[in-house]
């Protein structure tokens, strides 16, 4: 093998260019919850709006052994990392609770 098959090759990226500053300046943004350049997400195909959601904060909770077991079972039946199938769970128990007290308003 020769030194130069060792040599860095450039490959041209997807994402767009952006300055030390920018960056800086979104860390910022992304701080008080409004990215504009560095944590901007595409959305999958399989994705809807409605379980991505930015910004997204960590969250601290407990679980029995029996709810950590089946969640775990869950993430490898569907591929679905956990945090995404609790997060989707959570949209999905809302929504009846959501209507009812629209319901209740009118």
């Amino acid at each position: 093998m020769a030194l130069t098959d060792l040599k860095k090759k450039s490959q041209p990226h997807g994402k767009a260019g952006f300055t030390a500053d920018e960056f800086i300046d979104d860390a910022n943004n992304y701080a008080m919850g409004m990215p504009r350049i560095v944590s901007l997400r595409q959305l999958l195909p399989d994705e809807d709006d409605d379980t991505t959601r930015l910004p997204m904060r960590h969250a601290t909770f407990t679980l029995s052994q029996e709810a950590i077991d089946a969640l775990t079972e869950l993430s490898k039946a569907t591929g679905e990392p956990k945090s995404k199938l609790i997060r989707k769970l959570i949209l999905q128990a809302s929504k009846p609770v959501k209507r009812s007290l629209a319901k209740q308003k009118k």
